[in-house]
């Protein structure tokens, strides 16, 4: 009994203590001598089961406990050396290890009761006592740590944070309490086998059935909480853990279609008929053994193999059984019945006939479902453009368009991360997302009129999973349509940027027209007035002293009018209303000509323009003489040109070209004042400024500006 000890309380005791924090790395000697243990017990059991079957020839038993148990024995202590291995800090890996060695001593004491009858008496019976309490308790240990301790702990091997503790104490305590009540119980054992404990304590029937409910009790809060942690952390995860949470959520599904296929054949008779008894030994064993491989390749190498792949074809080939298994059920059964035709061959060719029939169509129709489960719409991409158009219509601001069309993406496609970034000051900056971002994403670029307003960024379903052509051709047409709701999203926010910036310069202005008049033309007249009087009084009396008074006046006058027309020019170029735009930029070129300097000494500039220029509304004539004024000042500064000219044109729009055959530079420059200007002034008109530049060909500022009223 001592050695059976450690297993029973010390190990399972510390379990839950032991789970909270990941323990240090386990040496590598140890896990090996362990393993070596395990496996040295899983050999002398098959041994025995081989001498077993070789004398009693019942090739049930030993399919059903003899070689199981082997073969579980063998499995856990590879899965536990492998993940150690790999993973040292992860407890799982230990509890694997331990798992195999509660199947190892399951599967020895099953081996010597079923072979201790040809063994002598007095060895047969220390043997079969011995054997018989082990097989009592030791199970409990082999089905609760790769499941509730397992669930608990996936995948890192710590809780899903502290506040899980007390689940962990709970599962840990109920299984020592269950195991020593077991253990201790006087009575039948509670096993496939027949006799009674041979080490119970007599007397103790009452105190040791309480302990059993009570373990009872914490195993089934550990069991559910470790349930509940598992779908909170699948809740949780993201990009990694996701896919390491999918394992066990395939092994789930495929543990249900297990079950509902043993139910029938467990129910048929009793449950703890033979037959019922070993479906359900043979069906445990291979759940707790699904779950323990599916935990290992999670924790180890999830990423070799496609488990979206083996969930959808899973999904797609389990339920078309079921639809075979009921379309023949029905055509064999109930038409045999309402025809009394039963056991006639016709029915059956009838039923496989019509099988054949649908099970294409069928096929087809779940595929697609499966399909739309695990990647959504990639499939369907007529229904996500129209349903991305429906959601853009409703949208009710343009600041909504972004985050509907990240939004629809992700859900229609179960991506698990979508953004749209926009060009920004040489960078881009995301406006909108939806999810989280993982290590890998891709870019497709959001584009209008073949110009790039925008990307939209997409994350990966898992790593190391890339997009497939259905799920890369969807995307470049969402792309096409999302990029002309960005620019006309743009163009709305853009515009009511400008309409923001419009009101702000217009108070900005009145407020600076009222401080140039209250702060200087105001006290400037008022100073003339009071100067008047006093010259009023001064011609009687000292006509000398007026006539200097009137100089000083004379002086201040001049001063004001300068003032005022300071004013003035500031609002309008006064030679726009003097000479014309023509004239004007005529004059300005002649100016900037004789200015030159180290970057172009000798400009010539060349002002080409209709004769028949029509009037043009006084924005458009300031837009245009600005832009001229700014272009010309940069060719005459940076440009070391020897020659620009100014093109004026008139088709509906005004065109304004600068060009010169200059040095050119590079046009996406950032903090270009002058260029930013530019652009603003023709976009504050609902025009466009372009420029290209290059050393071979110069430089031209093109600008387009709408001449139609209501376009200002």
């Amino acid at each position: 009994m001592r050695q059976s000890e450690p297993l029973s309380s010390s190990t399972f005791a510390g379990a839950a203590s032991e789970v909270a924090d990941v323990p240090s790395a386990v040496p590598a000697r140890r896990v090996r001598a362990w393993a070596i243990i395990v496996i040295a017990l899983m050999l002398l059991n098959l041994g025995l089961a081989v001498i077993y079957l070789a004398v009693t020839r019942d090739t049930t038993r030993f399919l059903t406990h003899q070689l199981l148990l082997p073969v579980s024995t063998t499995i856990f202590a590879l899965l536990g050396v492998v993940v150690i291995d790999h993973r040292p800090g992860n407890v799982i890996g230990r509890l694997f290890l331990l798992t195999g060695t509660a199947y190892a001593i399951t599967g020895l004491a099953a081996g010597i009761i079923v072979y201790g009858s040809l063994l002598p008496t007095a060895i047969s019976s220390i043997l079969m006592d011995l054997a018989l309490w082990l097989d009592n308790w030791v199970w409990m240990p082999a089905t609760l740590l790769p499941t509730t301790f397992v669930f608990l702990l996936f995948p890192d091997g710590r809780l899903p944070s502290p506040r899980w503790r007390p689940v962990a104490w709970a599962a840990g305590l109920g299984l020592v309490f269950v195991i020593l009540g077991l253990a201790l119980h006087p009575g039948p054992v509670e096993s496939w086998l027949t006799g009674s404990n041979p080490y119970g304590l007599g007397g103790m029937e009452a105190p040791l059935e309480a302990v059993i409910n009570l373990g009872s009790l914490l195993l089934m809060i550990g069991s559910v909480g470790s349930i509940l942690a598992l779908l909170l952390r699948f809740h949780r995860s993201r990009a990694t853990e996701r896919e390491q949470m999918k394992w066990l959520a395939y092994v789930g599904l495929v543990i249900f279609l297990l079950l509902f296929i043993s139910i029938p054949v467990m129910l048929g008779g009793g449950l703890y008929e033979p037959g019922a008894l070993d479906v359900s030994i043979v069906l445990t064993n291979v759940v707790i053994l699904m779950i323990g491989i599916a935990a290992a390749i999670a924790i180890v190498g999830y990423r070799l193999y496609d488990i979206d792949v083996l969930i959808n074809r899973t999904l797609v080939y389990a339920v078309m059984t079921g639809i075979i298994v009921l379309i023949y059920g029905l055509v064999v059964g109930a038409v045999g019945v309402l025809l009394e035709a039963q056991g006639n061959w016709w029915l059956a060719f009838v039923a496989t006939g019509l099988v054949a029939v649908l099970f294409q169509p069928i096929r087809n129709r779940l595929q697609r479902g499966v399909n739309r489960l695990l990647y959504g719409q990639r499939d369907e991409p007529f229904e996500v453009m129209v349903h991305l158009g429906q959601r853009l219509e409703q949208t009710i601001t343009p600041d909504s368009a972004y985050p509907t069309i990240v939004e629809t993406v992700a859900q229609a496609m179960r991506l698990p991360y979508v953004a749209i970034q926009i060009p920004q000051d040489g960078r881009r900056r995301t406006i909108s997302a939806y999810g989280i971002p993982g290590n890998e994403l891709v870019s497709y670029e959001l584009t209008h009129q073949g110009e790039i307003v925008g990307w939209l960024q997409i994350g990966h379903r898992a790593p190391d999973e890339a997009l497939n052509p259905a799920d890369k051709r969807l995307l470049r047409n969402i792309a096409r349509q999302a990029g002309t709701a960005v620019h006309n999203a743009q163009l709305t926010v853009d515009l009511q940027r400008s309409r923001q910036q419009i009101v702000t310069g217009r108070e900005e202005e009145r407020r600076r027209l009222r401080r140039d008049l209250h702060d200087g033309l105001g006290p400037s007249l008022a100073s003339l007035l009071l100067e008047a009087r006093v010259l009023r009084r001064m011609i009687r009396d000292d006509p000398a002293a007026a006539e200097s008074l009137a100089d000083e006046m004379q002086t201040d006058i001049r001063a004001t009018i300068d003032d005022v027309r300071r004013v003035v020019n500031e609002l309008r170029p006064p030679a726009l209303d003097d000479l014309g735009l023509v004239s004007a930029l005529q004059v300005m070129a002649a100016k900037l000509g004789r200015a030159g300097d180290q970057a172009s000494p000798s400009l010539n500039v060349q002002i080409d323009a209709p004769a028949d220029l029509p009037p043009l509304p006084a924005a458009v004539e300031v837009a245009a003489y600005r832009i001229v004024q700014e272009g010309l000042t940069n060719v005459l500064h940076h440009a070391q040109a020897r020659q620009a000219v100014v093109r004026l044109r008139v088709n509906g729009d005004l065109r304004v070209e600068i060009w010169d055959d200059g040095a050119g530079f590079q046009t996406r420059r950032e903090g270009s004042l002058g260029l930013i200007s530019m652009r603003e002034r023709a976009a504050e008109l609902g025009g466009r400024c372009e420029i290209s530049s290059s050393p071979q060909s110069g430089t031209l500022i093109a600008a387009t500006l709408p001449l139609h009223e209501d376009r200002t």
